[in-house]
């Protein structure tokens, strides 16, 4: 494979992240880790750093329901790849309701990734950000949400 191969590999893998996480299929999420991926993301008023699939799979399960749901892009990818290893920075975008709490968040972080590529395949090793901007604001009375992405199946 070429740098340009290994590069546009990753960036089909972090667009990968993306759809499994909003559609919370948690099978495709647990594909685009390797075995020993960490997270750390840090926003306004949180911070969550976990270790592992089992504790990365608990968090996503609480997070993204049918009450809980958003909607993620990454932008602008700046990929540096050494060997059978690469480095990410991603402009982030995202939304994200929880009818629970009644908010919306809305924000944009940096994303740092570290990527391996083991028998051929890229994967996220370690995934981190840390918020730019972020906001909260109520959900308005009337709001009507008429589809969520964790209700997504494919239409093939």
């Amino acid at each position: 494979m070429t740098v340009l191969e290994d590069i546009e590999a990753i960036k089909q893998l972090k667009a990968r992240y993306f759809r499994f996480l909003d559609t919370q299929n948690l099978e495709g999420l647990q594909g685009v880790f390797s075995d020993d991926l960490e997270v750390h993301w840090t926003g306004g008023d949180y911070e969550i750093a976990l270790h592992g699939w089992p504790a990365l799979r608990d968090f996503y399960q609480k997070s993204f329901t049918p009450e809980r749901f958003g909607m993620h892009t990454a932008h602008h990818p700046e990929i540096e790849v050494t060997g059978d290893t690469a480095t990410g920075l991603w402009y982030l975008h995202d939304i994200f309701i929880s009818r629970a709490d009644k908010i919306i968040i809305e924000g944009s972080a940096l994303y740092e990734d570290d990527y391996v590529r083991s028998d051929g395949v890229w994967r996220i090793r370690t995934c981190r950000y840390n918020r730019l901007l972020e906001f909260t604001r109520p959900i308005a009375d009337g709001l009507r949400v008429t589809c969520i992405p964790t209700a997504w199946k494919s239409a093939r």
